[in-house]
């Protein structure tokens, strides 16, 4: 007698203990939901801002060659190369938000670190253009529209640190990206093995 009541609580201990599991595997597999969601979010509000920020700046270029264009052909090379700037990369960045539209945590995990990877890749072959094309156009041009205006040694220093600040910040945005990128997809990973167990 003593030996069945000892055998139904084993077995009752037993069931309590697979669905404490259970819960406790749904409540972490929440959670990293959660925070890949939030990660998500975070991406998409960026390049959401970048795209309309680019946006909104292509009149002020505009203005600034109406106002200060013919001066000098590098004055208006940079102004142009700025416009053109500004008017590209939006539809890159929509490109790029498109790709991460299709990111959906109620699809399969290998869709989703699909989507990842090809948006990784995508940030890669910007930050090359930005790094290889776009920054030192920027300051062979800058440069030499501060030779020719002949510009005092506060100028330079101020377009020196201008120049710095904007690496610091590319580089700063470009890491934070890799960082979240990196974590989005170990998530994925730690989900995929959850959901397999």
């Amino acid at each position: 007698m003593e030996l069945e009541h000892l055998k139904e609580t084993w077995a009752a201990l037993d069931n309590r203990l697979k669905r404490n599991k259970e819960i406790s595997e749904r409540i972490i597999l929440e959670m990293m939901k959660s925070r890949v969601g939030k990660k998500m979010n975070w991406i998409v509000a960026w390049e959401m801002f970048s795209v309309v920020v680019l946006i909104l700046l292509v009149p002020l270029n505009i203005y600034l060659y109406d106002l200060l264009g013919g001066k000098s052909p590098t004055w208006d090379a940079l102004i142009l190369f700025g416009v053109a700037i500004c008017f590209l990369y939006p539809f890159w960045g929509v490109y790029k938000i498109q790709g991460l539209m299709k990111f959906d945590l109620a699809k399969s995990v290998s869709n989703n670190t699909l989507c990842m990877n090809r948006y990784n890749i995508r940030l890669k072959r910007e930050r090359r253009v930005v790094t290889y094309f776009l920054l030192p156009v920027l300051v062979i041009l800058s440069t030499i529209q501060y030779a020719i205006v002949k510009a005092t040694l506060p100028l330079w220093i101020f377009g020196t640190c201008v120049f710095i600040l904007a690496v610091l910040i590319c580089y700063w945005s470009y890491k934070k990206y890799t960082r979240d990128i990196d974590s989005i997809l170990r998530s994925l990973d730690e989900i995929d093995e959850l959901k397999e167990e």
